[in-house]
């Protein structure tokens, strides 16, 4: 899993400057992603996909957790159904299911999440956003460059992000 650094800037050079940091510190561009309201010049900078603009991330996210609540509840009332009618098999599937979707819940709910519209107000003061996906193992270097090389920067939080979608979504 990758990991996706969440950093404020108050204007494109400031950014701007952020980005050739990593790039210089071999951190693809790739890896980079700029995001600021309507309007605002963004020119230099790594762009976002159209999926990242939409909170993509979050709209799945909540899909994901509605199906899951879902089945959780439909197990649990096909478990007091079951009792009724005696029927041990569909108990004891009612039980593994809601198992399941227990831990497939607690498992995400512990992972933490950055959602945009908590950017809401710095948007609206013109400031940029840079999401940086990298690999756990690389998140501490990545503090130390902004931190020590763009002290305008400021760190607004660390989401994950699946390695197959970190350039995507």
């Amino acid at each position: 899993m990758y990991r996706r650094l969440f950093f404020l800037f108050p204007n494109r050079a400031d950014a701007k400057k952020a980005v050739q940091d990593l790039v210089q510190e071999n951190i693809s561009i790739k890896q980079m992603h700029s995001l600021s309201k309507p309007g605002v010049d963004l020119s230099g900078l790594p762009v976002s996909a159209p999926n990242q603009r939409r909170d993509m991330h979050t709209k799945i996210e909540n899909s994901l957790w509605n199906f899951n609540l879902g089945t959780f509840f439909i197990a649990l009332f096909i478990l007091v159904l079951s009792f009724i009618s005696s029927n041990y098999f569909l108990v004891i599937a009612s039980l593994v299911v809601m198992i399941a979707t227990y831990s497939i819940g607690y498992y995400y709910l512990t992972k933490p999440t950055i959602h945009l519209s908590g950017f809401h107000a710095a948007f609206q003061h013109n400031e940029i956003l840079l999401m940086v996906d990298v690999p756990k193992n690389q998140v501490a270097k990545i503090e130390r460059i902004i931190h020590n090389k763009n002290p305008s920067g400021s760190e607004e939080g660390i989401s994950w992000t699946p390695a197959d979608l970190s350039m995507n979504v």
